[in-house]
């Protein structure tokens, strides 16, 4: 079961900030599998992952980004902060941070490990796949804003 708070709820204790990057490009969004090996195994999601250390929440998007893409964003202005989530699970609470990248020519992706799969999907095919939890009103978020 997972909560999603647009407004930071009381009592809230975030004890992880993740970062997830929207990458667009004709109208599509990238997502990704998830591997057999991971939690919610086989669903989708966009690339994501947690802050580490002292970086920054947009250092951290473009790290996670390369890391489960190979998708390199040597620009930061590419990356746009869009707002964030207050995400609630029975034993963690956590930032959702959402990023919009914004690309102008197809890339190459190189998936990792934690990935099986990765597809551009439009809007109506991403309504259409089952999602990981949390993804479809993270996703909500991000075509609203």
């Amino acid at each position: 079961m997972i909560q999603i708070f647009e407004i930071k709820p009381e009592g809230f204790f975030a004890k992880v900030e993740v970062a997830a990057c929207y990458v667009e490009i004709d109208g599509r969004i990238l997502l990704l599998q998830i591997a057999d090996h991971k939690s919610e195994p086989g669903k989708w999601g966009v690339p994501a992952g947690k802050k580490e250390g002292g970086e920054s929440i947009e250092n951290t998007a473009q790290r996670e980004l390369f890391e489960e893409t190979g998708i390199l964003i040597p620009n930061s202005a590419q990356v746009e902060h869009i707002g964030a989530l207050y995400l609630r699970k029975p034993d963690v609470d956590y930032v959702y941070h959402m990023f919009r990248v914004r690309l102008h020519e197809m890339p190459l992706v190189r998936l990792s490990a934690e990935h099986q799969g990765y597809v551009w999907a439009s809007a109506q095919e991403v309504d259409r796949m089952p999602l990981m939890a949390g993804a479809k009103e993270a996703l909500e978020k991000f075509r609203s804003s």
